[in-house]
């Protein structure tokens, strides 16, 4: 089940079981984001060895004009697949691309799931 992978990421990243994780949140006037939210310190040595990459964009969503930050980490080799995710993220936002149920499943196959896990979550 999805459900179980949050908090586990990294760990699932380093055993090779999981290509990509995304963390997401509204930025704050401060432009700090909590550890608990996005784990920029958990990845941080992984990310020096290269053996992580690190790929962010911050997009405006035109709904309500809040800015969010999305923080992708990407095994080395699959950083496509952050890229993919982070331009439907901002086409979605921008209204550039109107939202289709098929992108919940697309982003759950970039980052890793089982065909069922997703059929699960969207259930």
């Amino acid at each position: 089940m999805i459900g179980p992978h949050e908090g586990t990421e990294l760990a699932m990243m380093l055993a090779g079981e999981k290509p990509l994780a995304m963390f997401h949140d509204s930025l704050p006037d401060s432009g700090d984001i909590p550890e608990y939210i996005i784990p920029e310190k958990a990845f941080a040595p992984h990310v020096a060895s290269g053996t992580i990459k690190r790929i962010s964009k911050d997009v405006l969503n035109c709904k309500n004009g809040q800015t969010i930050r999305y923080v992708c980490f990407a095994v080395r080799g699959q950083e496509w697949r952050a890229e993919f995710l982070l331009w439907l993220k901002e086409e979605n936002l921008s209204a550039r691309l109107k939202h289709n149920p098929s992108h919940d499943e697309i982003i759950g196959k970039l980052l890793g799931y089982t065909d069922e896990d997703i059929l699960y979550f969207l259930g």
